[in-house]
């Protein structure tokens, strides 16, 4: 059972580094319109911003993503 949540934790927090770049990348490759582009890239800056994902993959403090 511990085997079992934590690997269900290891692929919670993988999804979680990986989201808000994922998201910065979607805003480029969809094929809604420009707002909407926009609001979806702005947001995925803001996750950036919280989540720091680029900190966590190579373990320096950088400051903007």
């Amino acid at each position: 059972m511990k085997t079992f949540i934590a690997s269900i934790m290891l692929l919670l927090t993988i999804a979680l580094i990986c989201l808000p770049i994922s998201v910065v990348w979607f805003a480029f490759v969809c094929n809604y319109s420009a707002i909407i582009r926009t609001i979806i890239f702005l947001a995925g800056l803001i996750l950036c911003r919280l989540v720091k994902p680029l900190s966590i993959i190579t373990g320096k403090d950088l400051k903007y993503i």
